[in-house]
């Protein structure tokens, strides 16, 4: 191969290469939002009201709510993407506000919780029965329909009587 052709290569690699780190850094300040507790209003739809673990996993049995722990990272390409998609929807953030808990764990600043969630992967998603104890988990990304699903069928605790595929069906 001709050094032109091989320096093209590097130049279209290093575009691309700054181009995606470019997109992860934009969305560093948001992720700043959802360490801080209490940082969006109770009564703003517009974003999820992110609690911190420490602060909230003794307090939620008293509550009566389902629990989502969200475990994400700023370097995390689908971590960005769930924000800027499926954590943008209004019928998710209704759902969320008026049915969960919602939490947020920066992996990178809480090694210690990931590897006791056995967290292999990012994003995962935890649910949890407001007695605390585990639902179930997904890793990965999931679109705004298919969440709003998940969430319909945790908060109706229709896991206790069918699977998540029966559970799509009557809906």
């Amino acid at each position: 191969m001709k050094k032109e052709n091989i320096l093209v290569i590097v130049i279209i690699c290093i575009t691309i290469i700054g181009f995606m780190v470019y997109n992860n850094v934009k969305p560093e300040k948001q992720t700043d939002l959802i360490q801080k507790k209490g940082s969006v209003s109770a009564r703003d739809t517009s974003k999820i009201d992110w609690q911190g673990y420490e602060q909230v996993m003794d307090l939620i049995k008293n509550q009566n709510k389902h629990v989502f722990l969200y475990f994400h990272a700023d370097w995390c390409t689908y971590c960005t993407k769930l924000k800027r998609t499926t954590f943008q929807d209004a019928q998710v953030l209704k759902y969320l506000k008026d049915n969960f808990i919602s939490i947020a764990v920066d992996t990178d600043k809480n090694q210690g919780l990931a590897k006791q969630w056995r967290v292999k992967g990012l994003p995962t998603l935890w649910f949890l029965k407001p007695d605390n104890s585990k639902i179930s988990n997904i890793p990965g990304y999931v679109d705004a329909k298919q969440f709003l699903q998940i969430l319909k069928y945790i908060h109706t605790t229709s896991y206790d009587k069918m699977s998540f595929q029966e559970f799509v069906k009557t809906i």
